[in-house]
């Protein structure tokens, strides 16, 4: 094949565009029902997708399991115990989500920071598939100590958006 032949080609396939183009247009025009379906199938498999993603999370979120770390009096961790600790937490998710439908949100690991009359806690939170996994973590001289599923909900911290504030409150904040 020579540079002559490839430019003929091209030059062939550029004088019958315009008959491509009819054909394409014939096609659509009679298959316009076509351009309807395929955007709703998409749509309807999208949002069966995300309603099933979402069950399936709904079940890790309502049982869930919370340690509480309780370091002892000469508790200075190094950065290496941190990131330890951080690798461990880390691995404890992975353990947990094995499978590729269970949502993130259902499976993660949490840690959370809780300051309860002036004592500043650290929780570890996860499912309680995890309870085992997530009880052997954690620093050398800290305790792991499970929180009670009543305790845990009773602790939530409650926002209020000025309303219902009193009115000393009221008066506090804005002096």
């Amino acid at each position: 094949m020579t540079t002559n032949d490839v430019i003929d080609r091209v030059i062939d396939f550029g004088q019958e565009l315009p008959a491509y183009g009819e054909a394409a247009y014939e096609w659509i025009s009679g298959n316009v029902w076509l351009l309807f379906l395929v955007p709703a199938v998409f749509i309807a498999f999208a949002l069966v997708i995300s309603v099933a993603r979402r069950r399936l999370g709904l079940g890790p979120l309502k049982d869930r399991q919370a340690f509480e770390v309780l370091p002892t009096t000469g508790f200075d961790p190094v950065l290496e115990d941190v990131l330890r600790f951080a690798k461990q937490l880390a691995q404890a998710q992975r353990s947990v989500s094995r499978w590729a439908f269970t949502p993130v949100r259902g499976t993660a690991v949490r840690v959370r920071l809780l300051s309860q009359n002036g004592l500043l806690t650290m929780r570890v939170e996860g499912p309680a598939r995890a309870a085992e996994v997530l009880r052997h973590q954690g620093y050398r001289q800290c305790e792991m100590r499970a929180v009670g599923a009543a305790m845990a909900d009773a602790e939530r911290p409650e926002i209020r958006l000025g309303d219902g504030l009193d009115t000393d409150t009221q008066t506090a904040l804005a002096a």
